[in-house]
């Protein structure tokens, strides 16, 4: 069986792979940084048994082409924006996928972003290093007998202790928009501060999140309630745009807006106009409706707001994780048992009655 790997991929489960038999080949974005084209990627999928891919876009020409493709493994959360899987679906062909391959990556840098905007960091750094706002200035409590204590910044109404005085978050509420691997990994570390945490996911098993001390709620009420609200949501038909304008207008006056999920899911417009008009305290984003941000973006000439350009999930351990995902699950399949990161879970049925990998 040959297998060909396009996806940044973990060494240590690479040869896992060869010692349960697959003859492994990796080019493409894991290897050169650069996707491969779909003329690139039918040329070299036409002797492949198993096609391991993360950025590359195995469309419905690829797969057809594609004679001895047996399983597609898409390497990312969500297995349809890399892979036609309605095509391979009508080809017979199973999508595994690595759902929460960077749950943790994504948690942990929520809650960077949420202490960030609630305390001002990336604001205070940056005035510090790039510019002498805060350093070369004549403080009236640093004169005559104060002169020489080091150990004190300043009182001054302007200086850093009152300009910039900013709120814990022991005790606050966080509301969280989706209650998956990556919103129930976020209430793990909110919860750890002494956070409360409402959730807001009609398809989310209220018994199993109340073991995390999630409670579920409508979205009005995660509007209204919440300091803090985290969207950590799936786009889908029913997603997109669910938290609008409507929803900001009911947001507290207090509360911090942050989005590390995707931008569809948010009515940004309407989160410039509150933001501009000082209605919230303040936002964090790490996703926009257009990437790279533009330079001309409203977003960059707010001081309310932290910005990150996407990179909540970019960490080197997302690669361990989804390349043990999928090595695990290859050889269940091998091995004739069941796997569940599968998208088209009726097509492997088929697929396992017929043989499976052997």
């Amino acid at each position: 069986m040959k297998a060909f790997i396009t996806a940044r991929f973990d060494t240590a489960q690479l040869d896992r792979l060869t010692k349960s038999g697959f003859k492994v080949e990796q080019g493409g974005f894991g290897i050169t940084g650069v996707k491969l084209n779909q003329a690139e990627l039918i040329e070299k999928f036409q002797d492949v048994d198993v096609a391991i891919i993360e950025f590359e876009n195995i469309t419905q020409e690829v797969i057809s082409a594609s004679k001895s493709l047996k399983i597609i493994a898409c390497l990312r959360n969500e297995p349809g924006a890399s892979t036609d899987i309605a095509a391979a679906t009508k080809q017979g062909i199973p999508v595994l996928f690595t759902p929460g391959r960077n749950a943790v990556a994504v948690a942990e840098y929520t809650l960077g972003l949420m202490i960030s905007i609630a305390r001002s960091i990336p604001t205070t750094h940056h005035l510090l290093r790039y510019t002498e706002d805060l350093t070369a200035v004549n403080y009236s409590d640093k004169a005559g007998d104060r002169k020489n204590v080091t150990s004190e910044w300043s009182m001054d109404p302007g200086a850093p202790f009152q300009r910039f005085q900013g709120d814990e978050l022991m005790g606050k509420t966080v509301g969280i928009v989706g209650a998956g691997f990556i919103g129930q990994e976020i209430a793990k570390r909110v919860a750890a501060l002494g956070m409360n945490v409402i959730a807001f996911d009609p398809y989310a098993n209220t018994e199993n999140l109340a073991k995390l001390s999630i409670k579920v709620v409508d979205l009005d009420t995660l509007s209204k309630s919440s300091d803090f609200i985290v969207m950590a949501a799936k786009v889908t038909s029913e997603s997109t745009g669910v938290f609008s304008a409507k929803q900001f207008a009911q947001m507290k006056s207090t509360a911090y807006f942050i989005n590390t999920a995707r931008a569809a899911l948010v009515d940004y417009e309407a989160l410039i106009e509150v933001l501009s008009a000082n209605k919230i305290a303040g936002a964090a984003l790490d996703v926009y409706p257009t990437e790279p941000l533009p330079s001309q973006s409203a977003l960059r000439k707010l001081n309310n707001v932290v910005l990150s350009p996407h990179l909540a999930g970019a960490t080197h351990q997302v690669v361990n994780h989804h390349s043990k995902m999928v090595v695990d699950d290859l050889i269940d399949i091998l091995n004739k048992k069941t796997v569940k990161r599968v998208s088209n879970p009726e097509v492997l049925e088929q697929f396992m009655k017929n043989g499976g990998l052997s």
